[in-house]
């Protein structure tokens, strides 16, 4: 079986989706996840209880600020359709699904944005280019930086292609290791920015997940290898 490096921290999740399909995931992790202080988390889930309109980007969001699985009944905005899902699972009501990263939910729920009290918790670094999009847009919206995410070298364990969820995960990569022979897939536009700084990568996830980044990588490799 072909292996494909998964770079991220949280490799059982990822990892289930390329073995479907005939891929060998090893976890090369090249990131590390830094929660913020307790007292900001706690700041954010009471501002997220009051919102109007709650803008999600991310799973690991939900886990850090929900670890019960249990959020308010809120109105959420949510960057692709495993994050909505996981928005749903915990009881909020997802009323816009961006489809292919931050910029994208938020010309979709550009009239919300417009219309109410938003509260945005994310990452620290997260794309400025869409967080300045949003930000102009929403005429109340007040942001949490809930984590930051660390670059870290991986292993040096032989792969033939290589998954990358976050430009951090790209940066974290190049601390130790090259590009060269590799079949390089994304997921999202920042993480094909960053990836286009050093070449063009062969695969871009149609959505933001791996499961979608492993099927696009899986049909790519059996038309290549």
């Amino acid at each position: 079986m072909i292996k494909v490096a998964i770079t991220t921290d949280r490799f059982a999740g990822a990892a289930a989706a390329y073995r479907r399909l005939g891929l060998d995931p090893v976890w090369l992790p090249c990131i590390r996840v830094e929660p913020a202080a307790d007292a900001e988390l706690t700041r954010a889930r009471k501002a997220a209880s009051l919102a109007e309109l709650l803008v999600i980007s991310s799973v690991r969001t939900l886990e850090l600020l929900w670890p019960n699985r249990s959020m308010p009944a809120v109105d959420v905005a949510a960057v692709g359709k495993s994050t909505a899902a996981a928005v749903a699972a915990r009881g909020g009501r997802v009323v816009v699904v961006g489809r292919s990263g931050l910029a994208d939910l938020a010309e979709l729920a550009a009239d919300r944005l417009a219309s109410v009290p938003v509260v945005f918790p994310h990452a620290a670094g997260s794309d400025p280019v869409a967080l300045r999009t949003i930000r102009d847009l929403a005429a109340d919206m007040v942001e949490f930086e809930v984590y930051r995410t660390i670059p870290v070298a991986p292993e040096s364990t032989t792969v033939r292609a290589v998954a990358f969820g976050s430009p951090s995960a790209v940066k974290g990569w190049l601390l130790s290791r090259g590009l060269d022979g590799l079949v390089v897939g994304v997921i999202g536009p920042n993480t094909w920015k960053a990836m286009v700084r050093q070449r063009l990568p062969e695969v871009l996830a149609p959505q933001p997940s791996h499961q979608s980044l492993a099927r696009a990588l899986a049909s790519y490799l059996e038309v290549t290898v």
